[in-house]
């Protein structure tokens, strides 16, 4: 996990940033909405944020933060500060 660079780390935390601190899972059309983007690009975005390890789908095929997608955002928005 995380055998990327600075920029693509930046960008995949800030479309997970918007789902932190929600216990909720959201549908591909409900994320496309977050992002404002179209599908297509949704379905782009989640499968780079699913191969990090920042998503993960549930079982009901729904998509929610994982723990480490959790962990990384936390320690960004310190950092951030």
């Amino acid at each position: 996990m995380l055998d990327i660079d600075r920029t693509k780390l930046e960008a995949l935390l800030k479309y997970s940033e918007p789902l932190y601190g929600e216990e909720k899972s959201y549908s591909l059309h409900e994320l496309a909405k977050i992002w404002n983007t179209d599908i297509d690009t949704a379905k782009t975005i989640l499968r780079k944020l699913r191969r990090e390890g920042f998503i993960r789908r549930t079982r009901s095929g729904r998509y929610k933060l994982s723990f480490a997608g959790k962990v990384l955002i936390a320690i960004y928005k310190r950092v951030k500060r």
